[in-house]
């Protein structure tokens, strides 16, 4: 009988967190709303998402060799190197969606546009923003670090569009 408790207390705990996710993707959605109608009209404007001139793109979109297994692997994004600590702007007006540590980003941020695009930025050394947070166009989010898989110090970025991962040139493209 314990047994059937702990499984059913596994279920209410699965429901409990689906019920929370489903509550911040509603505020989410709910602050996107809030954004000014301006910032969906131009929705093809970003900034540049390091506030530095010195920078090089160490690796980029597409598949490449693994660093650390020597494998082929799909890089889901573009990374610019530049010195530990250069701030780490939002190319876009959004909503942030998350902000935490993994083994493998480190300490990554998403957010959320309003024409539906999310961007990530990872490898990040410090996170100045929280889940739930409205951000502008060239709002300092946090700063280029080194955590998590990386081997040296830049900034992952990723963008998705309709859940799916396309190469972040082309943000850089449209980026004064």
């Amino acid at each position: 009988m314990r047994a059937k408790r702990g499984g059913q207390a596994a279920k209410i705990r699965r429901r409990r967190w689906g019920v929370v996710a489903l509550v911040l993707a509603g505020l989410a959605l709910c602050l996107l709303a809030a954004l000014p109608v301006q910032a969906a009209r131009n929705t093809k404007k970003y900034c540049f998402p390091l506030d530095t001139a010195v920078w090089r793109i160490s690796d980029v979109y597409g598949k490449r060799i693994d660093p650390f297994t020597g494998k082929a692997a799909f890089h889901q994004g573009l990374d610019l190197a530049c010195t530990a600590g250069t701030a780490v702007r939002a190319v876009q007006d959004g909503v942030v969606t998350a902000a935490a540590y993994s083994p493998s980003y480190g300490n990554h941020l998403r957010v959320l546009h309003p024409d539906g695009c999310e961007t990530r930025y990872a490898h990040l050394q410090y996170l100045y923003v929280r889940p739930g947070e409205v951000v502008q166009a060239g709002q300092t989010l946090g700063t280029v670090g080194q955590t998590g898989r990386a081997t040296g110090a830049h900034l992952h970025l990723e963008l998705w569009q309709q859940g799916a991962a396309c190469d972040p040139a082309a943000l850089l493209e449209t980026a004064p």
